[in-house]
């Protein structure tokens, strides 16, 4: 998965690295003497490595094909505050959705994952997207051919944008929670939505 920035070996090397060098620039920069005060080399690689991991990826949500609701009454036509839903969508590499993405398919390819979503309508269907919120829902993000890279989040969704709580993650994002920032774009083909989300994750610190 070298299209994201990945907790790893590498990536620990490369930030110790530049921890030292840090380190090795504010020596020259203080007084004689006060270099016993610094940061030794470990304890900024330490700092270095509780850094945030940031990557953006967008999402194309196939509604014609996989959103599957409830109605709160068997006479509703229509998703209504409290019906639950379930969709689904694909996952595409940061800015492959241009603009709103009203002609973009979801089923295209170059999709780098998939992205299940369920959750409960906060107003009617008829409502979105004048609404300024939607629903109240939890998302899978499924990274990879393999599927062994995964964050879940949960949270409140709307236009504009949202901050919503990531988790936890598995594989390689085992151990990390964070905020998932999501901007919503606009409606593709299928009336499902297109969103572009940024994850800004830390490795929680046992």
């Amino acid at each position: 998965m070298s299209l994201f920035p990945k907790p790893s070996s590498s990536v620990a090397r490369v930030r110790t690295r530049a921890a030292i060098v840090c380190v090795a620039t504010a020596a020259l920069l203080l007084p004689a003497g006060a270099l016993v005060s610094a940061q030794r080399p470990e304890e900024a690689s330490a700092k270095a490595d509780r850094e945030p991991i940031v990557f953006t990826i967008d999402v194309a949500e196939d509604l014609a094909g996989k959103f599957v609701p409830t109605f709160v009454k068997p006479e509703h036509t229509q998703p209504e505050r409290g019906s639950f839903f379930i969709t689904e969508g694909r996952l595409f590499p940061g800015g492959t959705i241009e603009g709103d993405g009203a002609t973009f398919d979801p089923n295209r390819s170059g999709h780098i994952g998939v992205w299940f979503c369920r959750g409960t309508h906060l107003v009617a269907a008829s409502e979105i997207p004048a609404a300024p919120l939607w629903v109240d829902s939890a998302q899978l993000f499924i990274l990879g051919r393999q599927g062994k890279e995964q964050l879940s989040t949960e949270g409140v969704e709307g236009g504009g944008t949202v901050t919503r709580i990531v988790t936890g993650g598995a594989g390689n994002y085992a151990g990390f929670i964070g905020e998932q920032r999501q901007t919503f774009l606009g409606f593709n083909p299928t009336g499902g939505v297109n969103l572009r989300v940024t994850f800004i994750l830390r490795q929680v610190v046992r």
